[in-house]
């Protein structure tokens, strides 16, 4: 795999549009459509699409957060002059759906902040391309954006920034390492969280990192801490990065709690990648106002690919698992009781995946809801030979509804998609993943296609989990918001 030789620059680039640099190498070998003229330009005829009228306005909403100076983009796209030389290379991206960022179908289901375009503005954009990219009339220009508005938190200034205090210096070369640093954020007394976002300095080397939040034993109520739910263990896990990620946002009534006196704990994956460099990450936290209490606490549940097959391919040793973390097994049952599968975070060293050189293989997961819960988004989880998940439901029924079906996988976009309208499900509702790994030379991201990959936590390894966040509720929460759903649905 090559490597830069030139760390700033390439932490730089992975900073927010790594898979870019694909649209720049192939511009700058000679695919940039030449400079139409002058009067060309100023005499496109009305029919035909304008920078001015037609792209920059989709290129405002879909793209210059992240094409503007002082980012990791290869270009710029603020202006006609920046924009201009990159024609056919946004053709490009955009026609196929690499760009803006959104690698899932779009005819299932609704998100908020999706940035794809639509078919409409992909045919403007293609058409502009075709024509020459006339610049248009200057008049027709919507006004620029704010460019200070478009701050490095996603949504808008947090509360709470807190920062490592030494971090961690990255060799050159070396194996994955998996170190932790705990911060006092000096919280005292309980808050709840609206939005969080991690914030890495060397986005080159972190493959992904955690804040988890200690409870203190002191703590009342810590039921209301979920501990022991999903990816909470002895601790909250309050956020996790990935190459990509642009932060947590939890809908109105929802959000996680964070308790007083709590510490936080970094934990990063970092993979050196050829030049020494440090990593100081920063957590900003928006909190709920002061005496503000969300109705429904949200955890972060992994429904990890592989550990549903293990019962039979490696029952011993999760049978062992298992019984050391409590459950009381019949040791004879032919498959794995429902109640293991609530908390699979024993089971993870015990986890099979199994992806044979030169081929492209597919794993499932099953897990029942323990509660009646809302499912509020869906983030897809594999390494280098990812190339598909997808989430459904399978209701009470037998009815199967899938939820999200990422077919165009990205391990450099690590992208969260929130759902417009929470899924709302009853106890025992079924989440199935499905999750294809291309282990072949027809994959762009693969190192080695000759190889055997397994599960494994280092960058060369695979996964293959489903983050879902979840908020549980009660039965009577579960019955009063289904038949605010069934009134609504009446009055429309």
């Amino acid at each position: 795999m090559r490597r830069s030789r030139n760390p700033a620059a390439r932490c730089a680039v992975l900073a927010s549009l790594v898979a870019l640099s694909g649209a720049a190498v192939a511009a700058a070998g000679g695919s940039g459509a030449p400079p139409a003229p002058a009067a060309a330009q100023a005499e496109a005829a009305p029919s035909e699409a304008t920078f001015n009228r037609d792209v920059l306005p989709i290129l405002q909403r879909s793209c210059q957060r992240c094409h503007r100076p002082g980012t990791g983009a290869p270009m710029s796209l603020l202006t006609f002059e920046e924009a201009r030389p990159w024609a056919r290379a946004i053709k490009d991206r955009v026609i196929t759906r690499q760009m803006p960022p959104w690698h899932l179908d779009r005819s299932i289901g609704e998100y908020t902040a999706d940035p794809s375009l639509s078919d409409a503005e992909i045919a403007t954009v293609a058409q502009w391309v075709d024509a020459g990219a006339p610049r248009g009339n200057p008049a027709d220009a919507p006004p620029p954006l704010d460019l200070a508005s478009l701050n490095e938190w996603t949504y808008g200034e947090p509360d709470l920034v807190v920062q490592m205090k030494e971090g961690f210096r990255i060799p050159a070369e070396g194996p994955d390492f998996y170190p932790s640093e705990i911060v006092d954020p000096g919280l005292t007394e309980d808050r709840y969280v609206k939005w969080v976002q991690i914030i890495p300095e060397a986005y080159c080397c972190v493959h992904h990192s955690h804040v988890y939040v200690s409870v203190p034993e002191t703590t009342e109520d810590l039921e209301e801490f979920r501990l022991g739910m999903g990816s909470n263990t002895e601790e909250i896990d309050l956020i996790e990065y990935a190459m990509g990620s642009t932060g947590q946002y939890y809908p109105e009534g929802t959000g996680r709690k964070l308790p007083a006196g709590g510490l936080f704990r970094f934990a990063p994956h970092y993979h050196p990648w050829g030049e020494e460099t440090i990593d100081r990450q920063k957590v900003g936290v928006k909190f709920y106002p002061p005496g503000e209490v969300p109705e429904l606490i949200v955890t972060a549940h992994r429904i990890r690919t592989g550990i549903g097959h293990d019962w039979k391919l490696n029952r011993e040793a999760v049978e062992d698992r298992l019984l050391r973390a409590g459950y009381d097994l019949d040791l004879h049952a032919d498959r794995m009781p429902a109640g293991a599968l609530i908390d699979d975070n024993t089971l993870n060293g015990v986890a099979l995946l199994s992806i044979p050189p030169h081929s492209v293989v597919r794993h499932e997961r099953f897990w029942p809801l323990p509660q009646a819960a809302l499912v509020l988004s869906f983030q897809p989880h594999m390494h280098f030979r990812g190339k598909r998940m997808l989430l459904e439901a399978i209701h009470l029924d037998g009815r199967r509804e899938v939820l999200t079906d990422v077919v165009n996988y990205e391990q450099t976009w690590q992208i969260v998609y929130p759902y417009r309208e929470p899924h709302l499900f009853p106890k025992g509702t079924i989440l199935h993943t499905v999750s294809w790994h291309d282990n072949t030379a027809n994959n762009r991201h693969n190192p080695d296609p000759s190889g055997w990959v397994g599960w494994g936590g280092r960058t060369m390894d695979e996964m293959g989990h489903g983050w879902t966040d979840v908020a549980f509720m009660t039965d009577e929460q579960y019955a009063r918001r289904l038949a605010e759903r069934e009134a609504q649905a009446n009055d429309e």
